[in-house]
């Protein structure tokens, strides 16, 4: 079995990020105008994508261990290492190695690579990727990517399709598959996501769709056009496309609901929490420009309400006490912060038949929504 990463003769810098990076691909294959638009914007890191690079260190680091290869525990670096993480990283392992005992049960020894990086300015200018792992045997390969974040994402994403034809531009000289299995282990939603493409399909697509999008979203040109993928992109306060296309939102008299149709209402509730969380990304881009300076016509920057605090919790607790009174109460922990205590396997042996989850409170989702529809007062009517 094969466990050395392939040189692929480009030396990239750690962290280096391409204008058309196989993350964004979703929004700049939809919108090519984007992607020079949003050159040179600023790319804020949050927690959650610093407690992501974690992830895959730990995914990559336990990985290496399942497969008897040298590496060196990340762990004590980590700021934001939990159970949890430990737990999602196990199962990512779990599941590659299940791959590789699937091949040998089919008498196949197949080759493995980890966080292999890929040359894919065969397709995309100036464009580097990695993939999480890659095994590959007989007449398939599998791709896998691994994702700690909540969000869903499906197998057939174009990141996931990019990073594909990567490895079929590194691996096709070694092996002779022609399917490619892609697959997003997502273990925050419990899911493994599966999808399968002949290798004649993945650059069929690359020819007809990927590489001439690309080719205009570099040049600068294309057209804007909104979607779910402007959630992301860091254009979005200040994009006039996408600005229009929530006023439009403003022909609808929201004080008199009773005067649209049902049809009506139906389009405005597909719209209303990209308009909300629109909104909210403008009034924040909006105060920190003020703080910045900018002074926008009719409004100004004041300070807000806060709530009072103790100045030194220690000193107030002797001020009480001294004072012949008990200034701390005993309170239950919660549920995910006894969970993180016990851990999640202890806390279900520990507490089965002592934790409960109560009927939720009742939202309003599309159709395609994988929950069950509950009983309303229509559905009581006609039964």
């Amino acid at each position: 079995m094969l466990f050395r990463p392939l040189a692929t003769g480009v030396m990239v810098m750690p962290n280096q990020h391409s204008l058309l990076s196989p993350s964004s691909s979703e929004r700049w294959l939809h919108c090519p105008r984007s992607a020079r638009l949003c050159e040179g914007m600023a790319d804020t890191t949050s927690s959650y994508a610093s407690e992501g690079t974690e992830a895959h260190a730990l995914c990559e680091h336990l990985l290496l261990q399942a497969l008897g290869r040298n590496t060196t525990d990340p762990r004590p670096q980590f700021k934001q290492y939990s159970n949890e993480m430990q737990e999602a990283a196990e199962g990512y392992v779990q599941y590659v190695m299940e791959q590789v005992a699937d091949f040998r049960a089919q008498g196949i020894e197949p080759a493995v690579y980890v966080e292999q990086r890929l040359d894919l300015r065969a397709f995309i200018p100036d464009c580097m990727g990695t993939s999480d792992a890659i095994v590959v045997g007989g007449d398939t390969v599998i791709v896998v990517d691994f994702k700690f974040g909540n969000l869903p994402v499906p197998a057939t994403s174009t990141q996931l399709r990019i990073y594909s034809l990567g490895v079929c531009e590194l691996l096709s000289c070694l092996y002779d598959f022609t399917r490619v299995r892609t697959v997003i282990f997502q273990p925050r939603l419990g899911t493994v996501d599966e999808a399968e493409i002949t290798k004649d399909e993945l650059y069929a697509w690359a020819n007809d769709v990927l590489t001439p999008i690309a080719q205009l979203a570099y040049e600068g040109k294309g057209e804007f056009e909104c979607g779910d993928w402007c959630r992301f992109c860091r254009a979005r306060n200040q994009c006039r496309t996408l600005a229009e296309h929530q006023l439009s939102l403003a022909q609808y008299d929201f004080k008199q609901p009773p005067l649209l149709t049902d049809d009506e209402i139906a389009s405005i509730l597909t719209q209303v929490d990209a308009l909300v969380s629109w909104a909210s990304g403008i009034k924040d881009y909006a105060l920190q420009a003020a703080l910045a300076g900018t002074r926008f016509p009719g409004w100004k920057v004041v300070e807000g309400r806060a709530n009072r605090r103790y100045v030194n919790d220690q000193a107030v607790a002797e001020k009480v006490i001294a004072d012949g009174k008990n200034p701390y109460e005993q309170k239950l922990l919660g549920i995910t912060a006894m969970e993180k205590l016990l851990g999640k396997k202890h806390f279900a042996e520990l507490l089965a038949g002592l934790v409960e989850r109560p009927q939720g409170k009742p939202v309003l989702v599309t159709e395609d929504d994988k929950r069950p529809e509950i009983n309303t007062a229509q559905n009581d009517f006609n039964e």
